[in-house]
């Protein structure tokens, strides 16, 4: 008989908490047993060990079982326990230490009587075995389970690891591309292995840069300098790549942690680091970042932006100025899609507007002069006495305003004469990464000649312009800006531009009228949720514990006329600062239809008056 299987997307958020484990009810069930199974005894050190988890149903009557939702962004499904113990007691490192994935399906099933399931998990992935020995494999898993009587069931064996000799890491290497294990180059994380790995990259096989970058010792550092250099584009790129996560960034310092997930966490990066970087390594980066700078593909301008935020010196800033002018270049926009990525400057903007905040805590600054302003290291660039920018490259001058105006962004007011003329003169007419910049550099309390400034980017064609002057309105107080945010949430489908103008509307005390308007877009597909979250809002003592299902275009008709009829007959209370509370008769079933359903902390649910929808 086959066994039912429900799957069911779960966000970062509830993985976290602990998906499974942290809203578990079942006991583990009488008859769960785990077994593991290995293909072989015994590895090289290095090998691609793939254990087989077997779960099996040795009772008589079925359990419920939960996997998944473990393994978005991640190196590994993190739900899955994993530990290798030698002889001597001693477990071995995990190479991905960080807990975080963005969630994933949900996979349960029903596990009848003699049945079993079977996950194969890579090894490495979850040990980073370095030395020679015969090891206890464990793995766990939470099941969806909570512990009672019995305890969730482990699963053991023992693997035995030989370090190779040069003749067997080469076999090693070989059988892996024969066997086109992709995965298994992961696992290389030793030495050994690296004089194989390198004649394979430098032959322009990726593989082999991808072993290298797990090998965490001073000449595989070396040597992804030398590749870095290589005329073949890809080889270097990849290089590149790859040396960037071993230099000493700035960001390992900062509680948010460096860029990027998986098995170049916070932790792992910081091993990397201080096992295979040294000062000595710092003019030969500097050299590259300013070779890669020059050349026009975004993720090789990307590259050498982050080796100058790893080791840059202010020297380098031209380089870096130069990148910007460059990318700005075919930035004219708009972000127009609901699908666009508004949130943030794109790429390469963004890594070289960072590389340029690197420098500027190393020295690098915007100077004024008597008269006039200058880029220090950047000759032929001056300012006019009114301000405006004099230069024989339009591109490079827009590059210098927009550092200009990010670099004011988290400064006190107010702002100088040439600033205010700098934004009269550039605008209306910049690129959208430099409007979006101007917009930043606004001061709270807004100066009054900005207001203009701020309403025709209400009405910006690119949406993260708009957004940005969305926050800039909400925060200035100023209520003339309401009526273009209710604008914007009336006639707009981007999810963050709209939740940034709704936001804004009610700093400005928008209530009633920003009610209104996300009510007529309850029937319109993808904006039924956002708009019941808003609605929502005049009820009192709502959990945030619902479920629902997808409504029906008819449906959503219909939910956006009892919320009119709703918001027309309590206008005056609504206004008045009215919240409704739950058992208020003027708050029926209607109101939401299948959408919602809450789930109260009593254990009961509202609306009551209906069964509730999973």
């Amino acid at each position: 008989m086959k066994s039912t299987r429900r799957f069911l997307l779960v966000s970062a958020a509830s993985v976290l908490l602990g998906v499974g484990a942290a809203n578990a009810t079942q006991l583990v069930p009488v008859g769960a047993k785990v077994t593991l199974e290995v293909d072989h005894q015994e590895y090289f050190i290095g090998e691609n060990v793939i254990v087989h988890f077997i779960l099996e149903n040795v009772g008589n009557q079925p359990f419920e079982v939960e996997f998944g939702g473990d393994y978005r962004f991640a190196s590994r499904s993190t739900r899955f326990k994993v530990t290798a113990t030698n002889q001597q007691g001693k477990a071995a490192e995990d190479p991905d230490p960080s807990p975080f994935s963005g969630g994933g399906l949900l996979n349960r099933r029903k596990l009848n009587p003699g049945e079993k399931f079977t996950q194969s998990l890579p090894l490495m992935h979850y040990c980073q075995i370095v030395r020679p020995g015969r090891y206890a494999i464990q793995v766990a898993h939470d099941f969806g389970w909570t512990d009672g009587d019995r305890k969730r069931p482990v699963g053991e064996t023992t693997v035995t690891f030989r370090m190779p000799t040069p003749v067997e890491a080469e076999a090693v290497v070989a059988e892996m591309e024969r066997s086109h294990d992709d995965a298994g180059f992961t696992g290389l994380g030793l030495p050994i292995y690296l004089e194989p790995l390198l004649r394979r990259a430098q032959e322009g096989d990726r593989h082999g840069i991808e072993g290298m970058s797990r090998i965490a010792t001073q000449d595989a550092t070396a040597a992804l300098i030398e590749l870095a250099a290589n005329s073949n584009t890809n080889v270097a790129l990849e290089a590149a790549t790859a040396l960037n996560l071993r230099l000493p960034d700035p960001a390992l310092e900062s509680a948010t942690g460096p860029r990027g997930f998986g098995p170049y966490a916070k932790e792992a990066r910081l091993r990397l680091v201080t096992n295979s970087w040294d000062a000595k390594f710092a003019p030969a980066v500097r050299s590259l970042a300013t070779k890669f700078l020059a050349r026009s593909q975004t993720g090789e301008i990307t590259a050498g932006a982050a080796m100058v935020q790893a080791v840059g010196t202010p020297a380098e800033a031209a380089a870096v100025i130069s990148a910007m002018g460059r990318a700005l270049g075919p930035m004219g926009g708009p972000r127009h899609d609901p699908k666009d990525n508004i949130q943030d400057q794109p790429q390469p903007l963004r890594e070289l507007i960072s590389a340029m905040d690197v420098l500027h805590k190393k020295g690098f600054t915007l100077q004024e002069g008597e008269g006039a302003t200058k880029l220090t290291a950047v000759p032929g660039v001056e300012w006019d006495r009114q301000g405006i920018t004099r230069i024989e490259s339009a591109l490079t001058g827009e590059a210098e305003l927009l550092l200009y105006f990010t670099w004011l962004a988290n400064a006190p007011g107010p702002r100088s004469d040439r600033w205010l003329d700098l934004v009269k003169a550039y605008g209306p007419s910049t690129r959208f990464p430099t409007r979006a910049a101007i917009l930043n550099s606004i001061p709270q309390p807004m100066p009054d000649p900005c207001t203009a400034f701020v309403e025709s980017r209400l009405e910006d064609t690119d949406f993260g312009v708009c957004r940005a002057a969305c926050a800039v309105a909400g925060e200035s107080g100023r209520k003339v800006f309401l009526k273009p945010l209710l604008d914007i949430i009336a006639t707009e489908h981007h999810e963050l531009l709209l939740r940034e103008a709704t936001q804004a509307a009610k700093r400005l005390g928008a209530g009633f009228e920003l009610l209104d308007v996300w009510a007529d877009r309850l029937s319109e597909e993808g904006l039924c949720g956002p708009a019941l979250d808003n609605l929502q809002t005049v009820i009192e003592g709502l959990p945030g514990n619902s479920s629902g299902v997808g409504v029906t275009r008819s449906e959503r008709i219909d939910l956006r006329n009892q919320w009119k009829a709703f918001l027309a007959i309590h206008a005056n209370e609504i206004r008045a600062g009215k919240k409704f509370k739950l058992d208020d008769p003027a708050l029926t079933p209607a109101l939401f239809g299948r959408a919602r359903t809450f789930h109260l902390p009593d254990g009961k649910s509202w609306p009551a008056t209906r069964p509730e929808v999973y």
